[in-house]
C-alpha cells in the first residue's frame, strides 16, 4: 500500500464519516477486533492470513467493508473501518499484498508486544534496525519495513502532533521478502 494511500485513509478514518451511514450508524474505528487482534509477521492478523483467498477473508471480516481502486498505485484496497483493518491487493494479480491493522486499538498487537500507538523506539527495540525506512515529508508518516520477517509499521512523524509524532499508526504483514512501497517518496 503506498503511504499516500495510506495517509489517505487514515485522515479519512480519523476525520471523516463513513460512506453513507448516518452519525448513528457510523462506527467508531477499531469499536471491534478481528479475533484475538495478535499479528504475526508475514503470516496472520487476528484470524486472517495472508495465505487465504480474498473470498474466505471477506467472510471472515464480515460485511461493511468499502472497497477502492488506486489505479496510479495500482493496488485494490478493503477497508473494514469497525474492525480498524485494510487488506490491499495488486490491481493486476488479484494476489493480497498487505494485511494491515490500523489506528489506535492497542488490542491490535504483535506476537512480541508491539500495539498501534506505541513509540516506535519500542518496535525498533524488539525488531532490530535491519528495515528499510522511507520517509513521506508531506504525508508526515514514515513506512518502516522488516523485510525478512515480512513485517511493516507505518509512523507519524509530526512535531506538531505530540501526541502521535512516533507513534506507530498502522501495522501491516505481508510475504517476507523485498516488498517495496507501491510510490517512492
Amino acid at each position: 500500500m503506498s503511504v499516500r494511500t495510506f495517509l489517505l485513509v487514515a485522515l479519512l478514518t480519523l476525520s471523516a464519516p463513513l460512506w453513507a451511514a448516518t452519525p448513528e450508524e457510523r462506527p467508531s474505528v477499531g469499536s471491534t477486533v478481528i479475533g484475538n487482534g495478535i499479528i504475526v509477521p508475514g503470516k496472520q492478523v487476528g484470524p486472517l492470513r495472508l495465505s487465504m483467498p480474498l473470498p474466505q477473508i471477506l467472510e471472515a471480516v464480515g460485511p461493511g467493508y468499502k472497497r477502492d481502486e488506486f489505479k496510479a498505485e495500482k493496488i485494490i484496497l478493503y477497508e473494514w473501518r469497525a474492525q480498524a483493518i485494510w487488506v490491499s491487493l495488486d490491481l493486476v494479480s488479484k494476489q493480497i499484498r498487505v494485511i494491515s491493522a490500523f489506528g489506535t486499538n492497542s488490542k491490535y498487537r504483535t506476537d512480541k508486544d508491539v500495539a498501534l500507538m506505541d513509540p516506535f523506539t519500542k518496535a525498533e527495540g524488539i525488531y532490530g534496525k535491519d528495515y528499510k525506512r522511507w520517509e513521506y515529508k508531506k504525508e508526515k508518516i514514515i513506512l518502516i519495513r522488516y523485510a525478512a520477517l515480512g513485517l511493516q509499521f507505518g509512523v507519524v512523524e509530526d512535531p506538531g502532533q505530540a501526541l502521535l509524532h512516533g507513534r506507530i499508526f498502522q501495522i501491516g504483514i505481508f510475504a517476507p521478502g523485498n516488498l517495496p512501497p507501491v510510490r517512492q517518496p
